[in-house]
């Protein structure tokens, strides 16, 4: 399978569960707006890739209003755009082509986001203007780089100078919303998009989680209120233009994507919620596509106030090799990347909803470098109630990637995780559906395990494993252990590579609960000097 075919299986998804009718968003980066050679071509391709969103069934089509918070893709009086100045990577050849189609088409006083938003009206799509409220890419060169706005560089005692994340030094230089003058700033842009595209847009999008840093060091607390009067006046605002325009506008925050997370970045969800300042939030990874983030907390504090949660699908996953039933050294000979494939989507959105989630948005998928194969793969006869039932889904524990592990900005991830001899590593693995009622029944479940160092020393490894407290395995593994041959790429910033994988049938699909389910691994035998580590954990089904 494809993996820009990962789209897929949320549209079968959308089209089955009836009973729930979960709305299906694209929230589509901004960098998509301006690529063409001249700026009548930028508006050609954009508009054709629109019309392939809509192809896809998209319901909503959320549009990113600016190249990060600065650097925006209309005729802004408030920020800035393409051009308003020149740096050395005006030159660079990984910038040039950019920015000059970019300035062109700013020079020709384009408007991407009414472009997006007139195409995507037209075909019966519903639009979402989204403004990221934090955009950190600038940081890593903020006095040279191209989407550096004016208001940084006359503000530059404006910056939280300390970041909170003490593995990313380069935060320091994101703005400080406890500063009056950043948060009218901000205000600013979001007020005038929402008055811009007032005629056409079906709400607005603020966008908290790029990045999800506002407040220096230890102060997110104190300064939390100051964000929450920010959300209260942007929901007046739209208020004021559902009144006026004659419809109904929501307010969409995308969060951290744990409660404990918006309370260390200082955004009081909770509230937010009580006060129905929001009418959808949506917990979201930052990097990976998420298998396990915590919905369900969210629908708590939500659902009474009749605020809905959406999940989050990003479209990016970790280095993992794709799952079969055939456990053999062919199923890991060939090079694996970070686009995850179809059955990891379906299984991730499965979760999302099975935790009370009312709508999936799609983060990143990029359909315009898809192109054609995306086509292929999504035609209105593969939207068959029948055809999602009889697909591959898996179901994963997500991995840690880059600082996962602090639990700051992301909730702390359950691995990688070392396995101990004598010592029971116990993990919590969530199952979106009741596989022992599935129709059809599954070809195939399995679980695997993906295992870092097991290529060291596997011959006289021996673990045991059970499910739900049903014992799965006891003694040797050697003999179920599979080495990976292909080509994985990554660096320290993704989980260790997985070295070899160990796998076992599930018969008894009752062995496996709807929802959460507890897996114990206990290394019984191997060498202490060659630890392992689990790194990989999933369920998979086979149609």
């Amino acid at each position: 399978m494809k993996p820009c075919h990962a789209l897929l299986p949320l549209l079968l998804l959308s089209a089955t569960l009836n009973a729930a009718d979960p709305e299906l968003m694209l929230n589509m980066d901004g960098d998509l707006s301006f690529t063409g050679a001249t700026p009548e071509l930028s508006r050609t391709k954009l508009q054709t890739l629109v019309r392939q969103v809509n192809d896809h069934s998209i319901q909503t089509l959320v549009y990113s209003i600016g190249a990060g918070s600065d650097i925006l893709y209309y005729p802004t009086q408030v920020a800035s755009t393409w051009g308003w100045r020149e740096t050395k990577y005006s030159s660079m050849p990984s910038w040039k082509t950019r920015i000059e189609r970019c300035r062109a088409a700013t020079d020709a006083g384009m408007d991407a986001p009414r472009i997006a938003g007139e195409q995507a009206r037209a075909l019966g799509m519903k639009f979402i203007p989204s403004y990221r409220m934090n955009d950190a890419h600038y940081c890593s060169d903020p006095l040279e780089y191209p989407l550096t706005g004016r208001f940084w560089m006359e503000h530059q005692d404006a910056i939280i100078g300390i970041s909170p994340v003490a593995g990313n030094p380069m935060y320091q230089y994101l703005l400080n919303y406890a500063r009056e003058d950043v948060r009218a700033y901000r205000l600013g842009v979001i007020m005038e998009a929402c008055d811009r595209y007032a005629d056409l847009m079906d709400g607005f999008e603020l966008d908290f989680n790029r990045f999800q840093i506002f407040f220096p060091s230890g102060q997110a607390e104190q300064h939390a209120p100051l964000m929450t009067e920010l959300v209260r006046q942007v929901r007046d605002r739209l208020k004021a233009i559902s009144a006026r325009e004659g419809r109904e506008l929501r307010l969409i925050v995308r969060v951290p994507p744990a409660l404990a997370n918006c309370r260390w970045a200082g955004l009081e969800v909770a509230r937010w919620c009580e006060e129905r300042l929001v009418d959808v939030v949506i917990p979201a990874q930052v990097m990976t596509v998420s298998h396990d983030m915590p919905v369900d907390e969210f629908v708590q504090v939500a659902q009474p106030y009749g605020v809905q949660v959406y999940g989050s699908l990003y479209g990016r996953s970790g280095y993992q090799w794709p799952f079969s039933s055939v456990h053999d050294e062919g199923a890991y000979a060939q090079e694996v990347t970070r686009t995850p494939d179809a059955a990891q989507v379906l299984g991730a959105g499965m979760n999302q909803l099975h935790l009370g989630a009312s709508g999936i948005q799609l983060y990143n998928f990029n359909f315009f470098n898809a192109g054609q194969d995306m086509m292929e793969g999504v035609t209105a006869g593969l939207l068959k109630p029948a055809i999602i039932q009889k697909g591959a889904r898996r179901y994963q524990i997500t991995q840690g990637y880059y600082l996962d592990k602090e639990d700051n900005y992301e909730y702390r991830k359950q691995i990688p995780a070392a396995l101990l001899l004598g010592q029971t590593l116990r993990l919590k693995l969530l199952v979106g559906e009741d596989l022992s009622k599935a129709m059809p029944e599954p070809g195939y479940v399995g679980l695997r395990l993906g295992l870092h160092g097991a290529n060291k020393a596997y011959e006289d490894v021996a673990m045991t494993v059970a499910v739900n407290g049903r014992q799965l395995h006891i003694g040797p593994a050697a003999s179920l252990l599979q080495v990976t041959r292909g080509k994985r790429h990554g660096n320290g910033s993704h989980a260790p590579p997985t070295e070899a994988y160990v796998q076992w049938a599930v018969a008894d699909r009752s062995l496996l609960r709807a929802g959460w389910n507890e897996l114990e691994v206990t290394l019984t035998e191997g060498k202490p000097e060659l630890p392992l580590q689990v790194v990989e954990a999933e369920i998979g089904v086979m149609p």
